[in-house]
């Protein structure tokens, strides 16, 4: 797990990653860890997630769909309810490659849906766009 960015490109802010499994959240601080500008912050449930993402809002978000207090859906429409949280781009992570639930998560408002295991050449790439992106259009803060 090795940075991959393109030259003059480096992920940096803050990253909520609302995770229940140890090991996949232990997996995700070690490839965070190479980015000196970037924050992350683990939630273990939904609940502390969306508290995580309402103390100080993040630059996105990634949010596992099974968690063990409420489903990641809920977790999702709970933030693009919060008026401080509506551009915040929130990416849906799971096993699942259903269609229906790709469907039900877009249509709650996720940013992404992103498959797992994933590669992480490709979390970084997605996470410059999705990040980059909303920089241009949110307020600095």
């Amino acid at each position: 797990m090795h940075a991959a960015s393109l030259p003059g490109e480096s992920l940096s802010g803050r990253l909520v990653y609302v995770e229940d499994e140890p090991v996949n959240a232990l997996l995700m601080q070690h490839w965070a860890a190479q980015y000196p500008k970037l924050t992350l912050e683990v939630a273990l449930t939904g609940a502390t997630g969306f508290a995580a993402c309402l103390r100080e809002v993040p630059d996105a978000v990634l949010l596992d769909k099974r968690l063990p207090d409420m489903d990641g859906l809920d977790v999702l429409r709970q933030c693009r309810a919060a008026p401080t949280l509506a551009g915040v781009p929130l990416v849906i992570l799971s096993a699942s490659n259903d269609v229906i639930d790709i469907e039900a998560a877009l249509s709650a408002g996720a940013s992404a849906y992103w498959l797992k295991p994933f590669d992480f050449r490709a979390l970084e790439r997605g996470l410059l766009d999705l990040m980059g992106k909303t920089r241009k259009t949110r307020p600095l803060r």
